[in-house]
C-alpha cells in the first residue's frame, strides 16, 4: 500500500505542498495560515493515514522527536515499568520512544547506540550496564544530549536521576533488625554496578551501627544472567536444610532476584515471615499477591521516568545546560513478609 505523501494531502485539498508542511509540523500560526484550513489539513491527514517520515524531517529540521531508550534487562519487571512510564512521559511532549535491552551486555549496549546514532535520535536515556563508561563518556563528549537512569559513573559529568540506594539498604536492613532478626542475608547483583555496591554497603553499614557482625558468608553478590542456577545454589546454601540455616532474614537487592528467591522458599516448604523474613527492593505486583505479601523498598517509578524525560529535553532544548545529579525518594512500604 502506497504510504500517504504531503503531496497526496495538499493535491486533495488544493493546497500547497509547503502549506500542508508548515500546519503538521505545527507551524500554521507562525505563517498566519486560517485556522480553519488548518483543522482541514490535520482532518485530512488523519483520514489519509499520514505518517510522517521521521528521517526526512530529521534532516531538514536536525531532529526527530525520538528518544533513544536503553534499558539494563527487559526481563526485570522494574525496567518494564519504568520504560512504560518514559514512553508516557515523553509523548506528552510529541516524542516517540525506541527501546533497546541491553541485557547487561555493554558491547549490545555499543551497537544499540550505534543503531540509535542511525536512526538520528535526538538524545538517550540509558541505564548503563558494566564497563560500558566509555560508552557513555563519548557521548558527554560530544554533548550529545543523555540521561542515566538507576546508575551511574560517579568519574563522569553527566544527568542523572536515581534513588539514594544506601539510605534505602540500610533502612531496610535495620527494620529487620529491629523486629529481632540476627542474621540477615543480602542476595544482590552485579558487583562492579555502583548502585548495587551502595545497596551492599547500605546493608553492612547497618549490621555495624546496630551491633552484628558482618558475615560475607550471608552476602551472595551473583554474576547478572537469565538463567537462575545461580541464585537457586545460594538460596539453597543460606537455607538448605534446617539444621544447617545460615540465615533468618533476608534482603534482596532486586525483584527479580525477590520473585525467584521466595519461590525457591516456597517449594522448599519454608514459611515467610516464621522461618525467614523478607524485604525487597522494587515493588512488582506478584509481591502484593504473595501468600504473605512482601515489605519493599518501593522507587518512585513515574517519577523517576518523568523527571529522566523533563532533564533530557531540557538537554535537548539547551544543549549548554550543566548535568543535574536529582535522587528521588523511595518508599518503605511493610507488609507481612518481614513479620511486623
Amino acid at each position: 500500500m502506497k504510504r500517504t505523501s504531503l503531496n497526496d494531502i495538499a493535491a486533495k485539498l488544493g493546497v500547497s505542498k509547503t502549506l500542508v508542511s508548515f500546519v503538521l509540523n505545527g507551524k500554521g500560526k507562525e505563517f498566519r495560515i486560517n485556522d480553519e484550513i488548518c483543522k482541514k489539513v490535520q482532518e485530512t491527514a488523519k483520514e489519509m493515514n499520514y505518517q510522517p517520515n521521521r528521517l526526512a524531517q530529521g534532516l531538514r529540521t536536525g531532529k526527530t522527536n525520538t528518544i533513544g531508550l536503553i534499558i539494563a534487562d527487559i526481563a526485570n519487571p522494574f525496567f518494564g515499568f519504568l520504560g512504560r512510564e518514559i514512553e508516557q512521559e515523553a509523548a506528552k511532549s510529541g516524542y516517540r520512544v525506541i527501546f533497546c535491552s541491553s541485557d547487561e551486555n555493554p558491547e549490545k549496549s555499543k551497537q544499540q547506540i550505534a543503531m540509535l546514532q542511525q536512526s538520528q535520535v535526538d538524545g538517550y536515556i540509558i541505564s548503563p550496564p558494566m564497563y560500558s563508561g566509555d560508552q557513555v563518556l563519548a557521548l558527554v563528549k560530544n554533548n550529545i544530549p543523555l540521561v542515566l537512569i538507576d546508575r551511574f559513573f560517579p568519574e563522569i559529568d553527566s544527568n542523572y536521576v536515581g534513588i539514594n540506594n544506601f539510605e534505602a539498604a540500610y533502612k531496610a536492613t535495620s527494620h529487620l533488625i529491629r523486629l529481632g532478626r540476627k542474621r540477615i542475608a543480602c542476595i544482590s547483583v552485579n558487583k562492579d554496578m555502583i548502585n548495587m555496591q551502595e545497596r551492599t554497603e547500605g546493608y553492612k553499614q547497618a549490621l555495624i551501627d546496630a551491633g552484628l557482625p558482618v558475615d560475607e558468608n550471608l552476602i551472595k553478590i551473583l554474576t547478572f544472567s537469565h538463567d537462575n542456577k545461580e541464585l537457586v545454589k545460594a538460596m539453597k546454601d543460606l537455607f538448605g536444610k534446617k539444621e544447617n540455616r545460615k540465615a533468618d532474614a533476608i534482603l534482596f537487592s532486586t525483584s527479580k532476584l525477590g520473585i525467584i528467591g521466595i519461590e525457591f522458599i516456597s517449594s522448599s516448604g519454608l514459611k515467610i515471615p516464621e522461618d525467614i523474613a523478607v524485604v525487597s527492593f522494587d515493588d512488582p505486583d506478584a509481591y502484593k499477591i504473595c501468600v504473605s505479601p512482601v515489605t519493599v523498598v518501593n522507587q518512585p517509578l513515574k517519577e523517576i521516568g518523568k523527571t529522566a524525560v523533563q532533564v533530557l529535553l531540557n538537554k535537548i532544548k539547551h544543549p549548554e545546560a550543566k548535568s543535574q545529579q536529582i535522587i528521588l525518594k523511595t518508599e518503605f512500604i511493610i507488609r507481612k513478609s518481614c513479620g511486623s
